[in-house]
């Protein structure tokens, strides 16, 4: 009898001690589950900032794109109104000269010819 009274309070005791093991798994494992959900939380709520800067950088991006874009289109036109201004000129200078060369030659050919 002594031995089955001390095999059913050895069991007692692995028994009470299996709960209790079980029971401190269970709360880690439930601890876990909390860490695990607020870290996914805050990834989440980095992954949303992080795209809420990469946004903000590409506007930044566009609008200082579009403003280099006008700034080249206005110094293109400007460069390309001088260089139009000067050809002109240029065409009428010679145009000048030209009409001066065709009057003298045209004097001398008269003059030669009589």
């Amino acid at each position: 009898m002594e031995t089955l009274y001390f095999t059913l309070g050895v069991l007692t005791v692995l028994v009470i001690a299996g709960v209790i093991g079980i029971v401190k798994v269970w709360n880690k494992v439930a601890n876990l589950t909390v860490i695990k959900d607020d870290l996914e939380d805050y990834v989440g709520d980095i992954a949303d900032d992080l795209s809420t800067e990469l946004e903000k950088l590409h506007q930044h991006f566009e609008t200082e794109i579009n403003h280099l874009d006008r700034q080249f289109n206005e110094e293109n036109r400007e460069f390309m109104s001088i260089v139009d201004s000067r050809f002109d000129k240029i065409e009428h200078e010679l145009n000048q000269r030209l009409d001066k060369i065709e009057g003298t030659l045209g004097a001398f050919i008269v003059k030669h010819n009589k």
